[in-house]
């Protein structure tokens, strides 16, 4: 009986574990899909370790960028009122 609490348990655990991870990923907005374009394009503002600088820079140069990257960065100039 308890090995069958401590699966159902564990079960639950890792569904948590798996929502929370989803979540994070739906809260980052889009980071992982525009790394690899801000990394091309915005090196020297990644250096900084400034979020704004790079936001602004990928902002500048949205042509350039990958839709999935692009749709993000529309967002985020949409919030700035840019």
């Amino acid at each position: 009986m308890k090995i069958a609490t401590i699966t159902r348990t564990l079960a639950i655990v890792a569904a948590l574990a798996t929502v929370g991870t989803t979540a994070r990923a739906a809260e980052d907005g889009g980071k992982a899909s525009c790394m690899p374009d801000a990394r091309r394009l915005c090196p020297a503002e990644i250096r900084t370790w400034s979020r704004k600088k790079v936001e602004a820079c990928m902002i500048a140069k949205i042509e350039q960028t990958s839709p999935g990257c692009r749709a993000k960065m529309l967002r985020i100039k949409a919030e700035r009122g840019a």
